[in-house]
């Protein structure tokens, strides 16, 4: 099933915020109210709920998923896996820090070998199995869309993959003085923990300040005095 690319949204539209999904629609979709604003759909974390003004961002990124600091998967060394036109596609791990579908709606890169035609594809993952079904030691399966199969044989045991979580999923309020991850937008109203909303984008905002008086038309920084806020 295939989604519109933008949702034209009416004023007001932005200030959902709900258990379930809203309107079914995928985490990331994109709307747009009649004077411009854009927003995404967003999930909230599980740890702590969003007040409105907070400038938001994603969880950071999973050691050894291909993070900074990871070293990325590796494909399979069954010959018979990760062949072209394939939507499984099987990784070894040796950690058991990943749960059912942590990366639905993100993304698989494949890093290399280097000498590989096939270096620097990325692909849109529908979901994944969790640790406990595999055991460590065993094989991560990746799921990919319908519509995104492979379009190479990963070359078994040497293909590095990463994976990335959707960066609209698990928000938290960003923290100026240590960076989590990068930035995707404004919560525009409060946000209860794992709750679904919109995060604006784009177009005029209102966004937490710090105890810093901002002058108009001035550049604005992070404040790590309060989370979310700028200064």
């Amino acid at each position: 099933m295939s989604y519109p690319n933008v949702i034209y949204g009416d004023y007001g539209d932005e200030k959902v915020a709900q258990s379930a999904a809203i309107g079914n629609l995928p985490l990331g979709q994109l709307m747009i109210l009649p004077d411009g604003r854009a927003y995404r759909h967003s999930q909230a974390g599980s740890a702590a709920s969003l007040v409105a003004g907070q400038i938001v961002c994603p969880l950071a990124g999973s050691a050894g998923h291909g993070n900074v600091s990871g070293s990325g998967l590796i494909a399979s060394a069954t010959t018979t896996h990760n062949k072209a036109g394939d939507l499984d596609v099987y990784v070894a791990t040796s950690l058991a820090a990943f749960t059912k579908d942590q990366f639905a709606g993100g993304f698989m890169n494949v890093l290399g070998p280097a000498a590989s035609t096939y270096i620097g594809r990325i692909y849109k993952v529908k979901g994944n199995n969790s640790a406990a079904s595999v055991g460590v030691g065993g094989a991560m399966k990746i799921s990919l869309e319908p519509g995104d199969p492979l379009k190479h044989d990963l070359a078994a045991g040497s293909t590095r993959i990463s994976l990335r979580r959707n960066p609209f999923k698990d928000l938290q309020a960003n923290i100026g003085s240590a960076m989590i991850a990068p930035p995707v937008g404004v919560a525009p109203v409060a946000v209860s923990a794992s709750f679904y909303c919109w995060v604006q984008r784009r177009g005029v905002a209102s966004v937490l300040q710090a105890a810093t008086v901002l002058i108009d038309g001035a550049p604005i920084v992070f404040q790590p005095t309060e989370a979310g806020s700028v200064a």
